[in-house]
């Protein structure tokens, strides 16, 4: 199988899974949230919203940016997009990690090549250090900034 191939796979496994989930918790997939959610799938990689406006628009109408945070923020909370703080973009969500685990996502500064990798030491980690500040309700998605050593 190519590259090209395999790689149209697992743009469907993620749409399928963005479909189901939205399903099993009576949330509504409108037209432009997929159209958002699908331009960030085919990206492979992190999009500013205002790149979503440009990507999405046509030449007879331009999207408002409204339009598209609107749907970021749904996609968001539906856990199939993360916003990434450190590059005011979005990146998609390849999955929720295990019930005591923490989603940490590390962004590298040069490339803005992402890597996600799920963490229960992690997670028991910030819990303590969180209780040791008196904070509680943590969310469990963590962004690391450096350089992919590759």
């Amino acid at each position: 199988m190519s590259a090209r191939a395999l790689k149209k796979d697992e743009e469907e496994v993620l749409l399928r899974r963005a479909d189901e989930l939205c399903r099993e918790n009576n949330l509504r997939l409108t037209p432009i949230r997929e159209r958002v959610y699908r331009e960030l799938v085919q990206s492979g990689g992190p999009v500013g919203a205002y790149d979503l406006v440009d990507r999405l628009s046509s030449d007879k109408k331009r999207l408002a940016p409204v339009t598209i945070y609107r749907a970021l923020d749904f996609l968001r909370d539906a856990g199939l997009v993360h916003r990434l703080a450190t590059q005011n973009s979005y990146i998609v969500s390849h999955g929720q990690p295990e019930v005591n685990a923490m989603k940490i996502m590390f962004v590298c500064t040069k490339t803005g090549q992402t890597v996600e990798v799920h963490s229960a030491e992690v997670a028991e980690a910030v819990k303590k250090a969180a209780e040791q500040a008196g904070f509680k309700n943590l969310s469990p998605f963590m962004e690391v900034e450096g350089e992919l050593a590759r």
